[in-house]
């Protein structure tokens, strides 16, 4: 009897104790044990344990290339050519004829996942693509009809998404498990490009990660939308004095929030934030003035809560950092929870 003629509970088992790439080079054997192995039940295949994955779209060599990081350090790189029609892994060249690059992309990549029941640590989605002239025109489609095949979340701790507007993002964004989901990092290749945020910060993905990173300008977003986050990194076309007053009295009085370090990325200084605070505390770095304040926290006698105004030639950073108590220059007004004085440190 050749292997591929045994009962089905017995290559069950086969494939029960075996790993992942024991399985991966069984489905190269021969159509039988592809087509047996692309059958099977999720639940029969062994876990990947890969700790990150990639996808991307590069334009400018007209490829779309996936690549896997293993538990061992053991690296998979897969490389489809649109020039070439071809498919590259291991030294290994697969003429693809006119099948489409990233129909074959995806369907291995989809294969790929579903082995996969242990969490990422790192997941990315590179697939910003030129806006006039995209290259992949239905890849976030396409993408996104693979996730709702597969009809399951990615686990991931970290997710990066490169992409060109709120569609691409949301292209994603869905199909990640917003319970093991704890930093976010979205781009964009234009930073300067301008990018509405509402239907991003309604997601229960945006709810649940704990860090938030967007380096573009993010439109349609409000201080509730950001409160719950312990670090932020947002570039805006403008914050009022208003908001920023807002958001500090929140950081302090909320004793619930888990806070670390915010930062508002902005082109210009507004004149009224120098005086928001009343006197602040001015210390000079490379040519430019830095305003500090100070505010305790709510509940507590070692946390201060740092606000901070870094002008440069061309934007102004605009921080709240949590602090320890000793951290306090000497000279410097320290205020309550409520923004009243309450002595010189």
């Amino acid at each position: 009897m050749i292997i591929t003629e045994m009962p089905e509970p017995v290559l069950d088992k086969i494939i029960e104790f075996s790993d992942f790439k024991a399985v991966l080079t069984l489905r190269q054997v021969c159509r039988d044990f592809l087509n047996f192995i692309d059958d099977l039940n999720d639940s029969k295949l062994p876990d990947s344990k890969l700790l990150t994955f990639g996808i991307r779209s590069d334009y400018t060599e007209n490829n779309v290339i996936v690549c896997f990081m293993g538990p061992d350090d053991s690296f998979y790189r897969f490389v489809y050519s649109e020039v070439e029609k071809s498919r590259s892994f291991n030294g290994k060249t697969t003429n693809l004829k006119d099948e489409d690059i990233v129909d074959v992309a995806i369907r291995d990549l989809e294969r790929i996942l579903k082995f996969q029941k242990s969490t990422f640590q790192w997941s990315c989605f590179n697939i910003h693509q030129l806006f006039r002239r995209p290259k992949f025109p239905n890849l976030e489609v396409k993408l996104s009809n693979m996730f709702r095949k597969l009809n399951r979340k990615i686990k991931t701790e970290i997710l990066d998404i490169m992409a060109y507007s709120q569609v691409g993002f949301m292209s994603i964004l869905p199909f990640v498990d917003p319970e093991t989901l704890k930093r976010l990092r979205l781009f964009s290749m234009n930073k300067t490009v301008r990018i509405e945020m509402n239907e991003i910060a309604e997601t229960e993905q945006w709810k649940n990660a704990k860090s938030i990173y967007c380096y573009f300008y993010a439109l349609k977003v409000t201080v509730d939308d950001i409160c719950h986050f312990s670090n932020v990194f947002i570039k805006m076309l403008y914050i009022s004095a208003r908001v920023l007053d807002f958001l500090r009295e929140t950081i302090t009085s909320c004793s619930n929030i888990d806070f670390s370090r915010f930062k508002f990325e902005i082109p210009n200084e507004n004149e009224e934030m120098s005086n928001l605070w009343g006197h602040a505390f001015i210390t000079a770095y490379l040519g430019f003035t830095n305003y500090s304040w100070y505010f305790r926290m709510k509940n507590s006698k070692e946390k201060i809560l740092l606000a901070e105004i870094r002008p440069t030639r061309t934007k102004t950073n605009i921080c709240f950092e949590n602090i320890e108590s000793r951290e306090v220059p000497n000279g410097a007004i320290v205020h309550d929870f409520k923004g009243n004085t309450i002595l010189l440190w």
